[in-house]
Formats: structure tokens, C-alpha cells, sequence
């Protein structure tokens, strides 16, 4: 695979991966090859290859005879999925809190505001992107790779187990759980920063009726930023 070929596949994973972070592909969202390769005018080897590739990282189930759907986790799988989380994050926070610089805590004070505002304004995919941005991007803090992108696929699953369990009329709305955990780190407190993390964490697993229907979405909706872009190239 060249360099050009691999440019295009990590876009058109981070378009679909971002996608599932925003909600705006759910769990049980049917992944039709033909329609990905009309979104995105590729090859279906490219998109076979990118939905592979999501497949590996929990995101999407390639189901035998019925091709790629977004994935539903079950009640179970969430609860170790916040488990896991728990235990990195929560892991990691020493390190974060003994690295943690001026321009690491900008960074994620930016990352917060853009939440922030992205909620007061009615962004809620936006609000739940960023929200996972500040988790991974803590993890960069940390210095640690191999948990940034183990975390990044976690956060993945959140967003679905969120969309799939949140419960009904449910709003999002600014709290300072984010800010408290950068201003304890950046003052280098590490127990108080586990102790915000674990009860940041518990309170969003809380939040999750373990229980709600699957509903399809269309790709080309979904995408209609791509199409678009494209037809005006």
C-alpha cells in the first residue's frame, strides 16, 4: 500500500469513527459497502480494508452473509467497558499529573471550553466528541501511547453504549467535573484527580438506562458533508 492509498484510508476511518463518536452513525447502523464507496469515491477493497480495520477496534461487527453493521454492546459489554476505562484512566492519572505542562493544560482547558460551548449552544454531537477528546487527549498528557489509543477505541464505545442506553429526555449540560480534573492535575494532585476521575466515570456509566431500541441510520445523510464536498471539487 503506498503513501497516498494510506492517506485515504486513515481519512475515511476517522470520517466514520468520528461519526460513531458524534452519534450520528448508532448502533445497529447498517455499513453498505456500495453506499460507503459512492460517499466516499473509493474502491470497495479500500472499503473492506477500513471496515476491517474498525472491526478490530470494536466499532463495527462484520456479520457473515449480512456485511457491516455499527456495533450494539451488550448491557454486559458496557459495564466492562466502563471497567476497563476506570482502570486506565484512572491508572494513568499519576503519570498525567507528574508531565502535565503549561501548553498540556491550555490544550485541554481549550477542549473543555469547545465542550462547553458546543452544549450551551445545542451542539450535542459536538459536545459528545469533545468530551471524548478530553479523555484521550489526557492520556497524551500522560505520555503513554499504547493507553491513548486503546482509550480512543474505548471512548468509541461509549459513544455507542451511550446512544444506544442513554436514558430517554435525557440533556446534556454543563458541569465542572472536566475543569476540576485539569485543575487538579495541573497542581500535580494526584489522589484528588483518581478521586474525580472514578466519580466523573461512575456518574456516566449511572446515567445509562441498560435497556433501549436499535434504530437504522442513512449513510448518505450521514455523510452528506462528504458528498457534497466532493460534487463541488
Amino acid at each position: 500500500m503506498n503513501r497516498q492509498s494510506e492517506t485515504s484510508d486513515e481519512w475515511i476511518y476517522d470520517q466514520v469513527f468520528s461519526a460513531v463518536l458524534e452519534q450520528r452513525l448508532i448502533p445497529g447502523a447498517k455499513l453498505k459497502e456500495s453506499e460507503l464507496c459512492s460517499v466516499f469515491g473509493v474502491s470497495r477493497t479500500i472499503i473492506r480494508r477500513i471496515l476491517l480495520r474498525l472491526s478490530l477496534d470494536k466499532v463495527v461487527e462484520l456479520r457473515p452473509n449480512k456485511g457491516a453493521v455499527i456495533a450494539t454492546p451488550a448491557a454486559e459489554d458496557v459495564r466492562q467497558i466502563f471497567a476497563a476505562r476506570r482502570l486506565l484512566e484512572i491508572g494513568i492519572i499519576d503519570d498525567a499529573c507528574e508531565h502535565c505542562t503549561s501548553e498540556d493544560v491550555a490544550a485541554l482547558k481549550e477542549i473543555v471550553n469547545r465542550e462547553n460551548t458546543a452544549i450551551q449552544t445545542g451542539n450535542r454531537s459536538g459536545a459528545i466528541r469533545l468530551a471524548g477528546e478530553f479523555h484521550v487527549e489526557l492520556a497524551r498528557v500522560a505520555r503513554n501511547r499504547p493507553i491513548q489509543e486503546l482509550l480512543r477505541q474505548l471512548v468509541a464505545q461509549s459513544s455507542l453504549a451511550l446512544a444506544l442506553y442513554e436514558a430517554p429526555g435525557h440533556l446534556l449540560c454543563v458541569d465542572e467535573d472536566h475543569i476540576n480534573i485539569v485543575e487538579a492535575v495541573s497542581a500535580g494532585d494526584a489522589a484528588k484527580s483518581r478521586d474525580l476521575m472514578a466519580r466523573h466515570l461512575e456518574k456516566a456509566e449511572a446515567e445509562m438506562k441498560l435497556e433501549a431500541p436499535v434504530d437504522s441510520n442513512d449513510l448518505k445523510s450521514v455523510f452528506a458533508d462528504v458528498i457534497e464536498a466532493r460534487a463541488n471539487a
